[in-house]
């Protein structure tokens, strides 16, 4: 699906409870009546964009509009709503739903029944949701009670704006009842520009890596490479050796099998009887590679509940066992920044602290790598003396897709393995500037630099020893 088209989509899954009333009275009776009526006030701004609230908006008629609002008046409950969400404070947004409220966002195959079904929705909704995303009004109609004079019907048009642009393909139009009792919102009910399927809050995950590479451009590398690696080692053919994954060779899922079995030597070590024969030297990639993509779990630490990433890095962690760069590049293209104090260790998940905050996570993997590279060098001795197997290997990597992509792979971990090491620091209250020495071995040292950093880093603060 084209990214422009997601823009419109992710603007519905934010207005789960959401469009502000106007300022007065006033309902629009013709078309000519309501494009006088017209007007852009951001609706949604974040605290660090513009300021001016729904409310203030609101109160402010241009010359030319029909009004009948000759005194302030206390906000509505939208008008509330949005003021909260202004502030990024959802327990304050939720509370202007009713009970039993029941909204209707298009863009999701069901209907969200109830409170709890919005609380739900705003949480999932607030990790998703870029700060820049504005929600402007462009038309505004409001039907109230003859009686009371409240706000019982509230109907508009609206698009989305980043950083003061206008997203396109992010319009749409929405309608709302007020519960006339309560005066809280009873339901809702968003009309964005049509999609082909419900994507959901898919599609808010789209528009924040989108949103983050526009906010950082340095985010396109990563994801650049990702491109390239996927095209040129999954698809295509001729730019390395041996035929495309589409091919299905046997050969390739035979030494791809093979070189699992003797998983980080353990097999070929035991003499275990399972065990197949493979070139020392492939092996010896293939098993410093995935020594390499476990050494990544010492950073476990950068995602946590207080700082949900797009991407959970424990999964990743697990998945560049199997497709290494594939899953490394995206991680660090999508995550969030260290914008905070330090991380305690009493805030990580118990998987994420005792795996990646153990101290025997680099001197064991560090030894495992070392133990890779001395295998390929002088294991299996009918592979002859160095010069012989470096000429074999050659030989075998001009037709063998699979270790010519274990090479590019190492180059990428070698290029992209410091990106994590400045906000590991700042979680362990490291100042910018201390440590210069640790943190260059850690970026600049291919693989034992990284060991040496998970070895020689401080550890997290506790709030036990705190106290």
């Amino acid at each position: 699906m084209h990214l422009t088209q997601l823009a419109s989509l992710a603007t519905t899954a934010f207005l789960a409870a959401s469009l502000p009333t106007p300022s007065s009275a006033y309902v629009p009776s013709s078309r000519s009546a309501l494009a006088s009526r017209r007007r852009r006030s951001p609706l949604v701004s974040p605290p660090s964009a513009r300021r001016a609230s729904a409310v203030e908006a609101s109160l402010r008629d241009d010359a030319g509009d029909v009004a009948n609002t000759a005194t302030p008046r206390s906000p509505s409950v939208i008008e509330t709503y949005f003021a909260a969400f202004n502030d990024r404070d959802y327990d304050a947004a939720l509370a202007c739903f009713a009970e039993d409220v029941s909204y209707h966002d298009t863009i999701f195959p069901d209907p969200f029944d109830g409170k709890e079904a919005m609380r739900e929705h705003l949480a999932k909704t607030a990790l998703r949701l870029p700060d820049s995303f504005v929600f402007v009004v462009d038309d505004l109609a409001v039907e109230r009670d003859p009686g009371t004079g409240r706000e019982v019907k509230v109907g508009t048009r609206w698009h989305v704006e980043s950083d003061g642009k206008d997203l396109p393909f992010a319009r749409g139009a929405s309608f709302y009842t007020v519960d006339l009792a309560s005066g809280l919102i009873a339901s809702g009910f968003d009309v964005p520009e049509p999609a082909v399927v419900k994507p959901g809050y898919s599609t808010l995950t789209l528009l924040a890596v989108a949103s983050q590479v526009v906010a950082e451009p340095a985010r396109a590398v990563p994801w650049l490479v990702w491109g390239a690696y996927m095209y040129v080692v999954f698809f295509s053919d001729g730019i390395l050796p041996g035929a495309n994954a589409l091919a299905l060779e046997p050969r390739t899922w035979e030494e791809v099998r093979d070189l699992s079995l003797n998983f980080f030597l353990v097999s070929p070590a035991l003499h275990l009887p399972f065990s197949p024969v493979v070139h020392p030297m492939l092996e010896g990639i293939f098993n410093l590679l995935l020594s390499w993509a476990a050494l990544f779990a010492g950073f476990l630490s950068d995602d946590r509940e207080d700082k949900p990433n797009v991407l959970p890095m424990l999964p990743a962690v697990a998945g560049m066992q199997f497709l290494t760069s594939a899953f490394l590049l995206p991680y660090l293209a999508t995550r969030f920044p260290e914008e905070g104090g330090p991380t305690y260790r009493e805030d990580l998940p118990p998987v994420h602290g005792a795996l990646g905050e153990s101290r025997l996570l680099g001197p064991v993997l560090g030894g495992v790598g070392a133990a890779s590279i001395y295998w390929g060098l002088f294991a299996r001795p009918e592979f002859g003396d160095f010069a012989t197997r470096y000429a074999s290997l050659g030989e075998l990597l001009s037709i063998d897709r699979v270790g010519s992509s274990f090479v590019v792979d190492l180059v990428i971990f070698g290029l992209f393995q410091g990106w994590l090491v400045d906000d590991d620091l700042r979680r362990r209250g490291v100042e910018e500037g201390d440590m210069g020495a640790l943190k260059f071995v850690a970026k600049y040292i291919p693989f034992f630099g990284l060991v040496a950093y998970l070895v020689g880093r401080p550890a997290l603060p506790s709030r036990k020893e705190l106290d």
